[in-house]
């Protein structure tokens, strides 16, 4: 009970005490609208970019950050508050507000876009002084395609206004025009990806060029003595050909040595890994494609395994 009505208590008190403490005054400047843009069916059928370049101007800049001081809002032409978005900067800059299909306006109607002081901090709004109205009209409205070249035309006035370089030589946002752009209009890649400069740059890539000096030395490995007799035993089953002769003999000795060791421990996993030397050392005495066998071979056994090793404790 004693908790509840401390509660209470500090409840009243944060009513009677004012929002915060602030010093801001109205800018000395005025605050003023420059250009207002809509845009629709930017990312989905049916949704709209409310986009406004305004001016703020203080001097000098006060200690408060303009998040916490001024806003953006949109208004219906009935007057009716649809949304806001606090501003980023003070001064000469741009912002805009993003609606999806299901939130978007009537098109081409008298809405409202106002600079102006949050409500807390001015307490009450004058036009032309903490507050700038714009009343849109059917000139204002435009289609996606019109995005791309207003961006760039806005980006020049900001440019020439601010004497920094936000294009680059071909007219495209360079990395300091993207950077305010992006943080004004959320999505504007997506939107308008054309206006950004791409950077792009090759990958030296040096082919190696492998060959078969390797696995041919390795017949030097296998003999006279153990060519010929691979060769006989080819002839006994009619296969003339002692590579995959020596390719089977390679193969049945895998199949019999992994099954002495399955024989021995009962798992075939052990039996898997073990006859695996098997065939690298087959393949590396017998040599030629017998080498090129016995890899291709190991790597079939090795899915082989790894099946068998998942199935047989997550199946």
């Amino acid at each position: 009970m004693r908790l509840l009505s401390s509660g209470f208590l500090l409840g009243i008190i944060l009513l009677l005490v004012p929002y915060g403490v602030f010093a801001i005054g109205n800018p000395e400047g005025g605050v003023s609208i420059g250009d207002v843009y809509v845009f629709r069916n930017l990312v989905d059928e049916g949704d709209q970019l409310y986009f406004c370049r305004y001016d703020v101007s203080y001097d000098p800049i006060p200690d408060e950050d303009p998040e916490d001081a001024w806003q953006m809002a949109l208004y219906d032409s009935s007057d009716t508050l649809i949304g806001s978005r606090p501003l980023n900067y003070y001064q000469h800059n741009i912002i805009s507000m993003y609606l999806t299909p299901s939130q978007a306006l009537t098109w081409g109607a008298e809405n409202k876009v106002r600079i102006m002081g949050m409500p807390l901090v001015f307490g009450t709004w004058t036009e032309g002084v903490n507050m700038r109205t714009r009343t849109l009209s059917g000139g204002d409205y435009y289609e996606k395609d019109y995005l791309a070249g207003i961006m760039i035309t806005q980006a020049e006035i900001l440019e020439t206004d601010w004497v920094i370089t936000l294009l680059d030589a071909n007219d495209k946002l360079n990395a300091t025009g993207s950077a305010f752009f992006l943080l004004a209009v959320p999505g504007l890649g997506d939107m308008a990806p054309e206006i950004f400069s791409v950077i792009t740059g090759g990958v030296d890539i040096t082919y190696k060029n492998y060959t078969q000096a390797y696995r041919e030395s390795l017949k030097t490995n296998t003999g006279s003595k153990l060519s010929g007799a691979i060769f006989d035993i080819g002839k006994i089953i009619g296969v003339y050909n002692s590579e995959w002769t020596g390719f089977w003999l390679v193969l049945i000795l895998f199949l019999m040595l992994a099954g002495t060791i399955f024989a021995g421990l009962g798992n075939p996993g052990w039996a898997f890994c073990g006859a695996f030397g098997v065939i690298a050392l087959s393949g590396y005495i017998m040599g030629g494609n017998i080498f090129t066998f016995a890899i291709t071979a190991v790597l079939v056994v090795a899915a082989l395994f790894g099946l068998y090793f998942i199935l047989s404790r997550f199946a």
